[in-house]
């Protein structure tokens, strides 16, 4: 392991060695209540002919593809350095030196193939997802989103590559495409073979069947270029957006999304992140296994929460009903102090296991098969990808 990123994993022991798996407060949860959910309604929108046109010019590709190219190498956090890191520490992995350093690139949101198949497995692979928004004051504003595909079919050798998110469009009569700019890409969630990500004003979808591969001569060009040739900023593969789910009459903020498999059916959760956290929400949409896209656009079910900084969240042992569930929430609480873990039961009083995150979580997703509550923080040269034992920490 490299001198610094060793030196980081030291630094989070020191700061971990106090802490434990019992709460040390609960949240302030009297306020919260239950919503009226048929308020909260979405609609698909698609620009199908830009769609179509781009797909079938350029050359297609599939995760696997994008897996066997990889060209950066993670360092997995062994057990015992994990341990140190955060209590009931179950796996991770840091991310190469420079994509661990840059500041124009800011980690989001996180899903896995478990999230895409029951089996956990997607093409003989074992896949982590991580969302990345360019950040307004560095080089990759411009340039929107980006995902970056992990092979941990080896989990002592994980290996990745970066994809960017592209907008379809035609120029004089040629498929082309354009930057998702601005898209902070706070949540995604992989189900089947759609890429769903939380995009603040809408839900952006995505087709990993159609991953389309392009030219990485230049890294300051997008699109078409004259002569035939397609850029996009120097990366390998493009993924276009299929179709989005906008808000329709409302004013849902969609901050991050995860699966929750434990419903019937199966579920979408969506976030909405506040600083103060005065009328913060969670949402649920149904979702269709067979189409996998959203079975009724109208919200199954809404609850004010009012958590404070709340990023992600990922709720299992629902069973009976959502009500029913328990909800882990990351809360982020700035630059210089470790982020929190929440676990809520609607009804119940919140949970707060503080500092159970490194600085800065975001997103989460879980892994059913290995109980693994997985989170992403975004800030640099403090960049860890992780999970813990879900069952560790209770409402």
């Amino acid at each position: 392991m490299k001198k610094l990123r060793a030196t980081a994993i030291a630094v989070a022991s020191l700061m971990a060695m106090t802490l434990g798996t019992v709460p040390t407060a609960a949240a302030a949860d009297d306020t919260a209540k239950k919503l009226n959910a048929a308020d909260f309604k979405l609609r698909r929108s698609a620009n199908d002919a830009d769609y179509t046109k781009l797909v079938n010019a350029l050359p297609n590709a599939d995760v696997k593809s994008v897996l066997d190219s990889a060209n950066r190498t993670a360092i997995r956090i062994p057990t015992a350095d994990g341990e140190r890191i955060t209590p009931n520490f179950a796996a991770g992995f840091l991310w190469q030196e420079g994509d661990d350093k840059t500041p124009d690139w800011y980690p989001q949101g996180i899903t896995t193939s478990s999230d895409a198949l029951d089996s956990g497995v997607w093409q003989d692979r074992k896949v982590v997802l991580v969302s990345w928004y360019g950040h307004k004051d560095g080089t990759a504003a411009e340039k929107g989103a980006r995902i970056s595909f992990i092979d941990r079919t080896d989990p002592l050798k994980p290996v990745y590559r970066h994809v960017l998110l592209v907008t379809p469009t035609t120029t004089s009569g040629n498929a082309n495409f354009a930057s998702t700019a601005p898209n902070h890409a706070g949540g995604i969630m992989w189900y089947g073979n759609l890429l769903y990500v939380a995009s603040t004003d809408n839900i952006e979808v995505y087709d990993l069947n159609n991953i389309l591969k392009v030219s990485t001569a230049d890294d300051t060009k997008i699109g078409r270029a004259a002569d035939g040739t397609y850029y996009a900023y120097g990366y390998q593969y493009v993924l276009p957006r299929k179709f989005t789910y906008e808000r329709d009459n409302n004013n849902v903020r969609f901050s991050a999304i995860s699966l929750d498999r434990s419903t019937t059916p199966d579920s979408v959760l969506v976030t909405e992140y506040d600083e103060v956290g005065d009328g913060s929400r969670l949402f649920r949409w149904n979702i269709n296994y067979e189409t996998r896209e959203l079975s009724d656009t109208t919200a199954d079910w809404a609850y004010q929460v009012n958590i404070r900084a709340m990023q992600g969240a990922a709720a299992i042992k629902g069973g009976d009903g959502p009500d029913k569930s328990w909800y882990y929430i990351t809360r982020s609480n700035g630059r210089d102090k470790r982020g929190d873990l929440l676990v809520w039961q609607p009804g119940k009083l919140a949970t707060i296991y503080e500092g159970t995150w490194m600085m800065g979580p975001e997103d989460m997703t879980y892994r059913p098969s290995t109980d693994e509550m997985w989170t992403v923080n975004e800030y640099p040269n403090d960049r860890y990808v992780m999970s813990v034992t879900a069952d560790r920490f209770r409402p």
